[in-house]
């Protein structure tokens, strides 16, 4: 499942925090790396006369492109193993969209890449290129946010057959990290005036109506868990309330999640958990790791 694993590296350290993660992934499946530099040329402002400004390229392309060969060539020799394969690849143009072209083209099973380096003056920002790299990439992305390997993985499930598109993935991962797993499902919130409406029909009519809810959810999980038992994996489950967003960050906040697999459309978003509503906030609002995975399309 992850035999081909994209690492788009800029040179910052914080870029190379997703390095572990991919080799421990390349290992369990003896399968590739590919290191992928994108130059991008820096720009200096020099003074004229009269006072303009006028800038110049403060690197050539060849100095530019030389200078990453050797970067990659160094993570190659420093940090990947011996025994994993791993290949080196320069290309230029526009930071997203090379890397999602390099997936496309090499057939990648994941991208793994950190959120939060840049490099340079022009600040190629991690961040706001990996969510454009989710929102076009046909494979999963694994957004890295700290160098530790997870234990503790939350797959998130909203009850549709797309969002359950993630749990093989998620597992699959969560076995070759050796970590436990928790399947993670909100109880959607009831509006206040019909809640109010209903206690006027029949007294405790709303809490019949909540437990109800909160009941479907569990067996919904517990089927889940069964259906996808594996021997190597350890598996929970949690129920929580809507809002969504706000559940999945404080569930995980508060029980030591480390890695939150959640299922997307790319562009269009899940089909009840909207990608703009819900993974977004999730993902600019989460301190851990995140593996989403493309469920296709809607």
């Amino acid at each position: 499942m992850f035999r081909k694993i994209l690492i788009p590296l800029d040179g910052s350290e914080l870029a190379e925090q997703a390095l572990p993660a991919a080799m421990v992934l390349a290992r369990q499946s003896h399968g590739e790396i590919l290191l992928l530099r994108v130059p991008v040329f820096e720009t200096a402002v020099m003074p004229a006369f009269g006072g303009y400004g006028v800038m110049y390229p403060d690197q050539s392309l060849e100095h530019s492109r030389a200078e990453a060969r050797e970067y990659l060539k160094s993570k190659q020799q420093s940090v990947i193993a011996p025994e994993v394969a791993c290949r080196a690849l320069i290309v230029d143009g526009d930071v997203a969209s090379a890397i999602v072209d390099v997936a496309k083209e090499e057939n990648v099973d994941v991208i793994v890449m950190s959120t939060h380096g840049y490099s340079g003056v022009t600040r190629w920002v991690m961040g706001s290129v990996t969510e454009r790299v989710l929102g076009d990439a046909s494979c999963p992305v694994y957004v890295v946010r700290a160098p530790e390997l997870p234990r503790h993985v939350m797959i998130t499930l909203d009850g549709s057959e797309f969002a359950e598109r993630a749990l093989e993935t998620g597992l699959e991962a969560a076995a070759m990290f050796g970590a436990t797993v928790t399947l993670m499902g909100a109880v959607r919130q009831v509006n206040v005036s019909l809640l109010k409406e209903m206690e006027t029909i029949e007294r405790g009519m709303a809490q019949r109506l909540h437990d109800d809810m909160i009941k479907d959810v569990e067996e919904y999980l517990w089927r889940v868990a069964k259906r996808y038992h594996r021997d190597d994996v350890a598996l929970m489950t949690a129920t929580t309330i809507e809002p969504a967003a706000t559940s999945i960050l404080e569930y995980a906040e508060t029980h030591d999640v480390d890695l939150l697999v959640m299922a997307t459309h790319g562009r269009s978003g899940l089909l009840r958990w909207v990608y703009g509503s819900v993974t977004e906030k999730v993902l600019r609002g989460a301190k851990r790791s995140m593996l989403i995975v493309r469920a296709g399309k809607s």
